[in-house]
């Protein structure tokens, strides 16, 4: 763990120091989780008792607050992005000299530029690109007319089909398949026929992709993931999927082929999204929402459910069902008043 002092903080954010600016500092923890001696960080008095209570040896602030205790502060605008700062920092991915592993095997019209590092069992075809300080560990495999950017991270067991462009500063997680066939078929005569799938997928730069997740090359033209969006772990992203820039994309999602999505989009965990959705900018897809094809979302809207409503329409119709039993109990003894009331109309016409 790295030690350092508050002083050396103050150097690498600026801020302001109240306290001592010598106080040694044992490595990072969460607000939750505070270990003894290390730098956390809170971004409203909401969490100031805890923060004075823990063992924590100093705290990064926002300027609204200027005492904790006795603890020392550094006070910043953005906590957060301070924190994240100092975290990578201190905490550096692991560096990889350039050069190829003798267990590689390259092939000799493929261009890796010297800066990048090839680890072992990698496999690179034909015509394949690879940029500047770029990182490929181990048993990852690389088609033919592969062209993938400078300063991008590829983590073990990865497979990149042929014709798969993949930006700069791109990181792929282990077990990601990108470039494989969509799920497409017509069905003739009792059989499935495959659509042939003679497209490509374009990833955008900045963008990173969860351990285990699939996007699938287009049947025709591009799959297309958007500058700087995020996928997380086990989410599936069909053919000719095109996500906008700047996209979250939460685990256990899948994606139907030709959905179009514009910038600044969250799916949620688990939503749904059928074929040929058209998804404006800045929605939110809430978690297990799903929804139907061939619908458009206009920008700026939430939506909750399955299939898919307007969030606060979803939430109406929740509370709604929870008076459903009293309002039955209610339609029922109305029902037996309603009965009392026939039954005495025709006992009074008898007389």
């Amino acid at each position: 763990m790295n030690t350092f002092q508050l002083s050396d903080i103050h150097q690498l954010v600026g801020g302001t120091i109240i306290g001592n600016a010598e106080t040694t500092i044992h490595g990072f923890s969460p607000i939750d989780e505070v270990e003894p001696e290390t730098l956390i960080f809170i971004e409203s008095e909401q969490y100031a008792d805890k923060a004075a209570e823990s063992s924590a040896a100093a705290v990064i602030v926002p300027p609204s607050i200027s005492s904790i205790g006795s603890k020392p502060l550094l006070q910043i605008e953005h906590p957060f992005l301070a924190f994240i700062q100092i975290v990578k920092h201190f905490f550096s991915e692991k560096h990889y000299p350039p050069g190829i592993h003798p267990t590689a095997c390259i092939a000799s019209s493929a261009k890796i530029h010297e800066s990048a590092y090839i680890g072992p069992y990698v496999v690179i075809g034909d015509n394949t690109v690879i940029g500047e300080k770029t990182v490929i560990l181990s048993s990852c495999h690389i088609g033919e007319n592969v062209t993938l950017g400078s300063h991008s991270r590829l983590h073990p067991n990865i497979v990149i089909y042929d014709n798969t462009h993949i930006g700069s500063h791109v990181i792929l997680h282990a077990g990601c398949v990108i470039g494989s066939d969509g799920f497409g078929y017509r069905p003739h005569e009792g059989i499935h026929q495959k659509i042939p799938h003679i497209g490509k997928v374009i990833i955008g730069d900045h963008v990173e992709i969860g351990a285990n997740t699939v996007v699938d090359r287009a049947s025709f033209g591009s799959t297309v993931i958007g500058q700087g969006t995020k996928i997380d772990n086990l989410v599936q992203i069909a053919h000719s999927v095109k996500l906008g820039p700047h996209n979250i994309i939460c685990s256990m999602t899948g994606i139907a082929g030709s959905t179009k999505s514009g910038a600044h989009v969250t799916f949620a965990a688990n939503v749904g999204v059928s074929d040929h959705v058209i998804i404006e900018d800045n929605v939110i897809l809430g978690a297990r929402t799903g929804v139907a094809s061939n619908k458009r979302l206009r920008k700026n809207t939430i939506w909750l459910g399955t299939p898919a409503r307007p969030h606060q329409k979803t939430i109406e119709q929740a509370i709604a069902q929870q008076h459903l039993p009293e309002l039955i109990k209610q339609v029922r003894e109305l029902q037996k008043r309603v009965n009392q009331l026939e039954q005495g109309l025709r006992e009074s016409d008898q007389i």
